[in-house]
């Protein structure tokens, strides 16, 4: 009798583990097929957001295909972004960064290694910059394998550049503000009052004037009745410089940036793909970002079709 006993209780536990087992299988085929699904909707907002007639306010842009799948796609330019790998190339850039970390909340001593210290970073020599950090600094915080050397190939690196920890402790949204890729010109019609504000060298109140009249009437940006400016001459007006102030702000700018940014993201259920489309001359990259159980954009993964 007894031995019947232990065989029904090995049973049990075996048919246990294999139900659990089953159950985790059925669990994962069903995130596989909800990521899938997502991953599908995210590719058909790639595609509609890389049309050359779509506008950035199209209704198009933000479909609910069902009750639990939808995707919203956001078509942009990398001009409203500071293209960081050029910080060695450009000295444009150098100044930028250096002065929205001031405006951000850094100190200006702070401000200075935090942008020498990208210089570092990416320029080919070890030839430390006045205020920068080059492998000597690195190596003592047990991290001999920084700086790169090269150009930054995720923005997330940026972090572990000397003071890049601080600023983004009181700046969250840093990332916003950088791309990779890019010409170094800034497009008056797409990026912020605040990076307006320290390309043009202008005070907040006369780029804020800038941004509102872009806007158009409603004052709501990427809507139907936005004016983007066409002329630099209209842009000398917004910011009321004269035109040999305006003559040294000039080269620095762009109404139109060749270089496109679409950002699509797919939902079904609790899953979430985004894919970031970035196209313009000399370039064709795809990266992908997932979403963990949470929904929460979790890692981060690139395939790289072009020439950077």
């Amino acid at each position: 009798m007894l031995m019947v006993l232990w065989g029904m209780m090995i049973m049990a536990m075996a048919v246990g583990g294999l139900i659990t087992y089953m159950r985790g299988s059925v669990l994962e085929d069903v995130d596989a097929a909800k990521a899938f699904e997502a991953r599908l909707l995210a590719q058909s907002g790639i595609v509609l957001g890389m049309h050359p007639d779509i506008k950035k306010n199209d209704p198009l842009l933000r479909q609910q295909v069902s009750a639990l799948k939808r995707y919203e796609v956001k078509v942009s330019s990398l001009g409203a972004r500071v293209a960081i790998n050029q910080v060695v190339a450009n000295p444009d850039i150098r100044d930028y960064c250096r002065k929205l970390f001031i405006l951000w909340g850094l100190d200006p001593e702070k401000a200075g290694i935090l942008t020498d210290s990208l210089v570092d970073w990416v320029d080919a020599d070890d030839e430390i910059s006045p205020l920068g950090a080059e492998e000597a600094h690195y190596t003592l915080r047990g991290a001999p394998q920084f700086p790169r050397n090269q150009g930054f190939r995720h923005l997330d690196e940026m972090l572990f550049v000397r003071g890049m920890h601080e600023l983004a402790r009181k700046k969250s949204n840093w990332k916003d503000y950088f791309t990779l890729h890019g010409s170094g010109l800034i497009d008056v019609n797409e990026a912020s009052a605040e990076l307006l504000e320290v390309v043009c060298d202008v005070t907040r109140a006369q780029t804020d004037l800038l941004v509102l009249q872009r806007r158009g009437p409603d004052t709501i940006e990427n809507t139907e009745d936005d004016e983007p400016y066409t002329e630099f001459s209209a842009v000398q007006e917004a910011l009321g410089l004269s035109r040999w102030d305006f003559a040294d702000v000039l080269p620095r700018l762009a109404l139109n940036h060749p270089i496109r940014r679409v950002e699509s993201t797919g939902h079904a259920g609790n899953a979430a793909i985004r894919l970031i489309a970035t196209v313009g001359p000399g370039i064709n990259l795809i990266e992908e970002q997932r979403a963990s159980p949470s929904g929460s954009l979790a890692f981060e993964l690139s395939r790289d079709e072009g020439a950077p």
